[in-house]
């Protein structure tokens, strides 16, 4: 009759709790904290591929920009360019190796042609950390169907723009593109 007179009075006990909410709040706060941190690292990981893709193309473009740049200029006879002469041991049909050779790209005197400024900004709108580079190297083609034998073999690199390399031409970070193409005469 005590308890139910307290009741009416407004004098309620409290039921007696073992703090199995408190627990359950924790343990949903520990989960969802868990997924918004791996939601974190999944968009930063992301953000670092979509970046390395981008650097990647650029990279890439900027090889075919100066690959065009050479080109053009073999097809111009462009006195300016420097062209590797054919090795005087070199077979017919021999393809030229100077490209692969990293301290070729970085000799001194230059061995390479670096694209001009003005022709990147007008590519580009600016200009990359490092100019895009191209070798062009002569070479001697097997005569086909009366054709002449002259030819060049160009290789041209383009740079992201976090490129850097040692002094032996080996990548220290960054990455670089590789574009090559044959132009017979």
């Amino acid at each position: 009759m005590k308890n139910l007179q307290g009741v009416l009075n407004g004098d309620r006990q409290a039921p007696h709790e073992d703090g199995i909410v408190l627990l359950l709040v924790l343990i949903i706060l520990v989960v969802l904290s868990g997924v918004a941190i791996w939601a974190a690292k999944a968009t930063l990981s992301t953000e670092q591929v979509a970046t390395n893709f981008r650097m990647n193309v650029v990279a890439h473009e900027l090889a075919e920009l100066a690959l065009r740049y050479c080109e053009d200029g073999v097809m111009k006879n462009d006195a300016i360019l420097i062209i590797l002469p054919l090795p005087l041991d070199a077979a017919s049909g021999a393809m030229p190796q100077a490209w692969s050779n990293l301290s070729n790209w970085t000799a001194s005197p230059r061995q390479v042609n670096t694209l001009p400024a003005p022709q990147l900004q007008d590519a580009l709108g600016a200009s990359p950390a490092i100019a895009p580079i191209c070798m062009i190297e002569e070479m001697r083609l097997v005569p086909i169907d009366m054709q002449r034998n002259q030819g060049f073999l160009i290789t041209a690199r383009g740079f992201s723009q976090d490129y850097q390399e040692a002094s032996d031409g080996s990548i220290t970070s960054g990455t670089d593109a590789w574009v090559q193409s044959m132009i017979r005469f």
